[in-house]
């Protein structure tokens, strides 16, 4: 049967067919299931009107929600170009609280009297002024612009268009055909506009007075007809002003249109001038909703278009003018004139900023010198040519020089980097001042794609022109933080959904640095690895931020579990905290509250950083590049000595990182063929036999080799030698320090196995019992935290770059040897049984090294 419950109709679409008829491997549909399909589909409504009678007989069909239509169409698009259908609650929350505040901003900057707090206070402004006024503060309202640059199936733009209806409604913006505002509310709720009768408090729809099957001719009530009309009226004027959309994909860019109509279509009216039989026509959304790749333009947004449009044959003004009659235009008719017009105008644009171009203009001094070089003659005003004339103006070299950089300007014109790309800089008059200065977006939101930085590498050299946040192993989200920012206007609000990694990772460093020094942080509200989108792990977070001076404090939430959608916004509200801007490091960012902050400074200043503590002497386990061939087990140990009692020399006891547990002497089952560089393998005949068997799969690839190689990469070892060279392979038949390179909780121990160990681990080539102790601390514990990314199931990355930063305190002998006691009881009891309970002993740890930071009481209980 159709699903009976919202849920329900959700689940059931993500194993829907991909097509009619066709399943999502093109194989024919059993009919059961096509059958299901339209009973589906059937159980919702598509409509936008009820009658009377359908009112009186029984419950009409529900309207298909926003979450099943927005599953649907993302599965017809699919996910392979890093989009992700993003929840509503998540789009609700953004929406709400950015635009709320936006239009605030949007008030003040044109109405100074108008500066208000929050939408209540301007509610509060709007209601003071002459009713006359009302139409002008409706027409300004819908003048703020909103933008997702990477606008998938439309999601972000629904949830603001309705969200911007709500509050325009709050404010007594909303108003009919006579220009006053109409008794009704309109409010979000799961991410669909409800509309309320002020009277009553009841739902309204649209319903048909009467309709006659025979004729076929409709009556509606004119109050009905006036409210259709108003959101009618108010859904278009926000379509085609205020919301604007960039997607790569053509096909998110069709369905983002139709998702849009759709909305629109949910207050379509029957027109009463054709006696109630025809509809109200759909708006054009093709300038608002475009297709190119956001990141990618050949102009800035620094171009000079001034200087554009006072040489085009057109001004700014008819740019403006023919955007707008091409919003008004009915019918393929009229809209045909108008788009060769914005086609030429576009065009004009594109040739004028061309000229200005450095490469053309480079070209064109090159022209003028090689022009002037076959015109001139040594002897020319009776001068001879000195040395330097001789070189500047040689025609030879001149003509070599041209050649190379016309080529240059043809390669780069029509470089395949640049087929999609999207030109900001001019393609939204909206958003250009009255002297074409690039103005940009009041609010821009969206879920950036979530494309990892090894499919990027035919863009990398663009963006490290393009991006101050610049890193070569940046994900793609980073890029459209930067690009987001820069296309807002001067007090804009940006806040995307996206993955956290970039507040401690490495390549996060450039944006870290950046926001801190140029932009305002609003907010904070990290997932970790709550499951926001199912289809991924992506560890989000929500942020926001306004292009404005840095402020001194932001709010921050870390949230434990994901709230239910209608309880997330008092979830996110009871977390947040207010956080110090001014202590985020470039290292990594803390964003617990100002307590945890100032702690977590306490200790990093009262310490020597690790890696200076021990020489920057952080190794990194041993990489073979074919695991199946060298690491075995005790068996084919066993055998290889058998047969050549010389290959124990270099078969070598083994741990990955999941053998390495916190204070436990790891006994190994794996073995390690260590044929580093320089061994001779003929002396181990046993061996290379054994290595033989796999030559194919060990084979280094060929520098000039193209296509797939089944051997490992490219480098000077010979076929049977580790990948890797490990120059300080024999610290590994010492004591150490090892710990994994990802655990849920600190896991140092003290290896005095010799064992060798594997790419999952580090190590400190040190036998110190007071640093071990140290490093299993509760001090430590808090400010890894505040260092490592955190991945699902609450797992830490013990990458050397933050481990390098632990800070370890300064400690007489006197003060070492107590905790160096008590390292030795845990190590004993772990040797002896490695369940043992120490928990007391390694709060005792704790309480000392606590005590070597300088920590109060009060402070070591936050611990």
């Amino acid at each position: 049967p159709p699903p009976s419950k919202k849920g329900e109709g959700a689940q059931a679409h993500n194993n829907a067919p991909s097509s009619l008829g066709r399943g999502a491997g093109g194989e024919a549909l059993a009919p059961d299931a096509l059958r299901y399909l339209l009973r589906f589909l059937d159980a919702y409504d598509f409509a936008p009107e009820a009658t009377d009678d359908e009112v009186q007989t029984g419950a009409p069909k529900r309207l298909i929600s926003a979450a099943v239509l927005g599953l649907i169409f993302e599965k017809i698009n699919g996910y392979k170009d890093g989009s992700f259908y993003t929840p509503g609650f998540v789009t609700m929350y953004i929406c709400r609280h950015t635009l709320r505040r936006a239009v605030v901003r949007h008030f003040a900057g044109a109405y100074p009297a108008a500066a208000a707090a929050d939408i209540p206070d301007l509610k509060a402004w709007v209601a003071e002024q002459p009713r006359g006024q009302r139409p002008a503060l409706a027409a300004h309202f819908n003048r703020l612009t909103v933008l997702d640059p990477a606008v998938g199936s439309g999601h972000f733009l629904v949830s603001a268009l309705n969200e911007l209806l709500a509050v325009k409604s709050e404010l007594g913006l909303v108003l009919g055909d006579d220009g006053q505002r109409l008794p009704y509310r309109l409010k979000v709720a799961h991410d669909e506009l409800l509309v309320e009768d002020e009277d009553t408090d009841q739902l309204v729809r649209y319903r048909v007075s009467a309709y006659d099957p025979t004729s076929g001719k409709r009556t509606v009530a004119a109050k009905a007809t006036e409210l259709q009309r108003t959101l009618f009226r108010e859904k278009r004027a926000l379509m085609e002003h205020a919301l604007f959309g960039v997607d790569l994909n053509p096909n998110s860019v069709r369905i983002c249109r139709l998702r849009l109509w759709i909305e629109l279509l949910k207050h379509a009216y029957y027109r009463p001038d054709s006696e109630f039989q025809e509809l109200e026509t759909l708006p054009n959304l093709d300038l608002n909703i475009r297709a190119g790749n956001s990141l990618l333009s050949k102009y800035t947004l620094a171009e000079d278009l001034d200087y554009v449009f006072r040489h085009s044959r057109y001004s700014l003004a008819t740019y403006r003018v023919t955007v707008s009659a091409y919003f008004a235009a009915s019918g393929r008719d009229e809209r045909q004139p108008l788009q060769e017009l914005l086609t030429l105008i576009r065009a004009d644009i594109h040739k004028l900023l061309r000229e200005n171009d450095p490469l053309v203009r480079r070209v064109e001094e090159t022209e003028a010198l090689f022009a002037m070089a076959k015109r001139l003659n040594r002897d020319q005003f009776g001068n001879k040519f000195d040395s330097l004339d001789a070189q500047v103006f040689e025609p030879r070299r001149l003509e070599l020089l041209l050649a190379k950089q016309r080529t240059e300007l043809i390669q780069y014109e029509q470089a395949e980097l640049f087929r999609d790309a999207f030109e900001w800089r001019y393609e939204f008059p909206e958003v250009l001042d009255d002297k074409g200065a690039f103005r940009g977006f009041d609010v821009v939101i969206g879920n950036p794609p979530y494309i990892r930085q090894e499919e990027l590498t035919a863009f990398k050299d663009f963006f490290k022109t393009r991006f101050a946040t610049f890193s070569g192993t940046a994900d793609l989200y980073v890029y459209f933080i930067d690009l987001g920012m820069r296309l807002l206007a001067d007090g804009g609000e940006l806040s995307f959904i996206a993955p956290n990694k970039w507040l401690r990772a490495g390549y996060g460093q450039p944006l870290r640095r950046w926001l801190a020094a140029k932009q305002r942080l609003v907010e904070f509200v990290d997932f970790g690895d709550l499951p926001v989108f199912p289809e991924a792990t992506t560890y989000p977070a929500i942020l926001t931020m306004q292009r404005a001076d840095p402020a001194p404090a932001f709010q921050a939430a870390a949230l434990a579990t994901l709230p239910a959608p209608d309880d997330f916004d008092a979830a996110v509200a009871a977390a947040l905290v207010p956080t110090d801007a001014t202590r985020l490091s470039e290292d990594g960012w803390n964003l617990g509250g100002a307590e945890q902050q100032d702690l977590v400074a306490k200790l990093r200043a009262a310490g020597t950083p690790l890696g200076e503590y021990v020489g920057g002497k952080i190794y990194y386990g041993i990489k073979t590049g074919f695991n199946p061939a060298f690491v075995i087990d005790e068996t084919t140990r066993t055998r290889l000595i058998t047969e050549d009692p010389g290959s124990a020399d270099i078969i070598k006891p083994f741990l990955a990182g999941r053998d390495v547990k916190r204070y436990q002497q790891s006994t190994s089952t794996s073995y390690l063929i260590f044929t580093r560089r320089g061994i001779v393998l003929d002396k181990y005949p046993a061996v290379q036999k054994f290595l033989l068997a796999f030559r194919e799969r060990l084979e280094p690839k060929p520098k000039k080799f193209e296509g797939e190689w089944k051997g490992r990469k490219p480098g000077t070892y010979k076929w049977y030698e580790i990948q890797d060279s490990i120059d300080y392979w024999r610290e590994f038949e010492k004591p150490k320090i090892a710990f994994p390179d990802i655990a849920p909780i600190l896991s140092f121990t003290l290896d005095t196995n010799n064992n060798y160990l594997a790419n999952t681990t580090y190590f400190l080539p040190l036998d110190d019992l007071f640093l071990l102790g140290v490093l299993n601390s509760k001090p430590i514990d808090l400010v890894f935290r505040s260092l490592s990314a955190t991945i699902r199931g609450g797992y830490l990355r013990f990458f050397k770059q933050y481990v390098e930063q632990l800070p370890i305190p300064r400690a007489t002998p006197e003060q070492q040897a107590p905790i160096v006691a008590l390292v030795e009881q845990i190590l004993a009891a772990k040797a002896t049984n490695p369940a043992a309970d120490t928990t007391a002993l390694e709060g005792e740890i704790d309480a000392l090294v606590a005590a070597l930071y300088g920590l109060t009481a009060e402070e070591a209980a936050q611990l």
